[in-house]
């Protein structure tokens, strides 16, 4: 996820260029030919062109919302995660009630257990291995059941569920402790299938074509629309005008998968380093990882 307020022209550029350039050659192609070799034929009424705009800005600025209403439920179901991983050690320091060796033990498995359980989720979320980071909070035993799952964050959920029915089996925690520390994973399991749910729903590929199409449309009809009363200005104004158009629709494609480990991805890393921390630091840890700190204006 980008950090910096301030955003280089050439980053714009980058993955658009290509694009633009094509459409502003085309449009001095156009100015010759009709300039040059009396092709007047490719004047085209302004008026179409202002109504295919008019569409068009629509379209994108619905492509645009709806890929950020995914970007940001993607990133306030990692918030949600933030704070339930906070709360869930809390309530177990707090709620369990054994001897100090015993609830340390079980307080201290509880911690690792969902460390490694924001790292699992964010590895399956990108498409990575799994285990990568997560495997470091995990016994030999545990890793050994985990690898056997096909969801291995729904695996690793269980085996908290287990160690939270263990303390309640001994006393240790009573059923209203109990069933608060429950109502705690049942949310992080929501917000799981939450983050599950926007990876495995692509965005409509018809509706995208649809608006590759009329991007490609009206780019095509613009210079004939411009040439005859603006002349060798039309070039740069088609360069502007096809350029805000490729731009905003750049932005909706990135945007419309916050789980793909590009520059503009949740920083699920970087979230769940932060979670590492906090609940380390709750256990009282002898070892606290640092920080993951920004490269080049963003962080993973």
């Amino acid at each position: 996820m980008y950090v910096k307020e301030v955003f280089s022209i050439w980053r714009l550029l980058k993955g658009i260029w290509p694009g633009v350039l094509a459409v502003t050659a085309y449009a001095a192609l156009v100015f010759y030919l009709y300039q040059y070799q009396g092709w007047h034929f490719l004047i085209f009424p302004i008026s179409i062109i202002s109504v295919v705009g008019t569409a068009l800005s629509l379209l994108l600025g619905f492509r645009t919302n709806s890929a950020y209403d995914r970007w940001w439920e993607a990133r306030k179901s990692w918030g949600a995660i933030v704070n339930d991983s906070r709360t869930l050690i809390r309530q177990s320091l707090s709620f369990i009630k054994a001897e100090p060796n015993e609830k340390s033990a079980i307080v201290d498995n509880i911690t690792h257990l969902q460390i490694a359980w924001c790292y699992a989720l964010c590895n399956s979320l990108r498409r990575e291995s799994v285990l990568i980071n997560a495997h470091l909070h995990l016994t030999e035993q545990e890793l050994d059941y985990v690898s056997r799952h096909d969801n291995i964050p729904n695996a690793i959920l269980f085996l908290i569920q287990e160690r939270l029915n263990y303390a309640f089996d001994k006393q240790y925690l009573s059923t209203l402790f109990f069933q608060n520390i429950d109502d705690t994973l049942s949310r992080l399991c929501d917000s799981m299938g939450q983050c599950e749910r926007i990876k495995n729903t692509i965005f409509p590929t018809q509706y995208s074509f649809f608006v590759h199409f009329i991007i490609f449309l009206f780019t095509l009809i613009l210079p004939m629309g411009l040439i005859e009363s603006l002349g060798r200005i039309a070039i740069p104004i088609t360069f502007l005008i096809s350029f805000l158009f490729f731009y905003v629709e750049g932005i909706s494609y990135v945007m419309q998968s916050p789980f793909e480990g590009n520059h503009n991805d949740i920083p699920m890393t970087s979230l769940s380093r932060t979670i590492e921390i906090n609940l380390l630091q709750l256990i009282d840890a002898p070892l606290i990882p640092d920080k993951i700190l920004p490269k080049d204006g963003y962080i993973m």
